[in-house]
C-alpha cells in the first residue's frame, strides 16, 4: 500500500488563505504561522518581501492561477491516458 504525504494547512480565524513564504513561515493579512513566526523580525521582513512582490492579493491570485493550471493539466493528462492507454496497460489474450 502506498503512503500519502499528509499535512495540515493552517487556517486563519477570518477564513483567509495563508501563503507559504518559506516552509517555516506562512502569512495571511491577519496572522503568521510556523516556527519562524516567533523569530524577531522574521514576520516583518516577510511582509516587506510580500509587499515588494505586489501585495497579498496579487500573490494569492498568482498562486491560485498556477494551481488551476496544474489541476487542468493533470485532468487533461488523465483524460488522454484514459482515451489512449499505453500498450503496457492493454490486456492481450491468447
Amino acid at each position: 500500500m502506498k503512503k500519502m504525504k499528509h499535512y495540515v494547512k493552517p487556517e486563519c480565524r477570518f477564513k483567509c488563505r495563508f501563503l507559504e513564504i518559506t516552509p517555516a513561515l506562512w502569512l495571511c493579512p491577519h496572522a503568521a504561522f510556523g516556527e519562524a513566526s516567533y523569530l524577531k523580525g522574521a514576520v516583518e521582513d516577510a511582509r516587506v518581501l510580500l509587499a515588494r512582490a505586489g501585495g497579498y492579493d496579487v500573490v494569492l491570485a498568482r498562486v491560485v492561477t498556477e494551481e488551476d493550471m496544474r489541476r487542468t493539466a493533470k485532468a487533461v493528462a488523465a483524460e488522454k491516458k484514459k482515451a489512449d492507454p499505453p500498450a503496457s496497460e492493454q490486456v492481450r489474450y491468447g
